[in-house]
């Protein structure tokens, strides 16, 4: 279940990484926009709620699962997260810590984000689950 996490921190990430030239009321409206992506994998449902410089993913898994809060960087195509808030629902094992560091590339065409190339300290065995496409909410 962490792995399904994981992916959902990338997706959050690329959806704000591509950006285009704006204005002050551009700048002020994108502060407060949330891009929206989702993705299901092994029976685990995955949201990324990507801000200008956070990003909040639910893993669900029925009425199991956990609320996640990140802050976010983007450098050189690279996104890094560091989680910062856990809420956990029913009984999710193992959930992440505050503090994990983790980093992954975050590629958007149109309406489909791939996540990719995810590292982090003990992602090993969610990288199948959280590397792949996302899906935009609309």
């Amino acid at each position: 279940m962490f792995r399904l996490f994981a992916g959902g921190f990338a997706l959050a990430i690329l959806a704000l990484s591509s950006g285009s030239p704006v204005t002050a009321q551009d700048k002020k409206d994108k502060k407060d926009k949330v891009t929206t992506w989702v993705r299901e994998a092994d029976g685990i449902d995955l949201k990324l709620e990507v801000g200008k410089d956070s990003i909040k993913f639910y893993v669900m898994q029925g009425d199991n699962g956990a609320i996640v809060t990140t802050k976010m960087t983007v450098k050189d195509g690279v996104t890094m997260l560091e989680v910062t808030d856990v809420e956990e629902k029913g009984n999710f094992p193992p959930k992440p810590k505050k503090g994990l560091k983790l980093s992954f590339k975050w590629t958007v065409k149109g309406e489909i984000a791939k996540l990719s190339d995810l590292e982090g300290e003990g992602l090993e065995n969610a990288k199948p689950v959280l590397e792949g496409e996302y899906k935009l909410k609309k």
